[in-house]
């Protein structure tokens, strides 16, 4: 089963409103909308931003904002600055032998994230 951890699901749900607003948007605005943890998002925008996925400014309008097109962020990237990775599992490897037959689906779905 793939499954998003919470700091990811967080992550995905900040950048989504990101993307959608025209400007700058606080943490604290995006954590209410989405009933989440103001200090939980915090910590992940601060991560999304080290990576060069989103941009702040400080001050009383101060915020963030998508440091590039919407577009141009990967799923799997968000999740590897997050999580460090997509997801770990035999299935994802080479050599692996498969049993349950799902390997190709597995395969298919992480190329697409790439």
């Amino acid at each position: 089963m793939f499954k998003l951890s919470q700091k990811s699901d967080y992550g995905l749900i900040l950048l989504s409103n990101l993307a959608k607003s025209k400007g700058i948007v606080s943490v604290s605005s995006v954590a209410r909308k989405n009933k989440l943890s103001s200090k939980f998002l915090s910590q992940i925008a601060l991560e999304l931003k080290k990576a060069g996925i989103v941009e702040s400014r400080e001050g009383a309008s101060g915020g963030y904002a998508l440091a590039k097109k919407a577009v141009e962020i990967k799923i799997l990237d968000v999740l590897t600055v997050l999580d460090g990775g997509l997801v770990k599992g035999d299935c994802f490897e080479d050599d692996h032998e498969c049993k349950c037959g799902a390997k190709e689906m597995w395969g298919d779905m992480k190329k697409q994230m790439e």
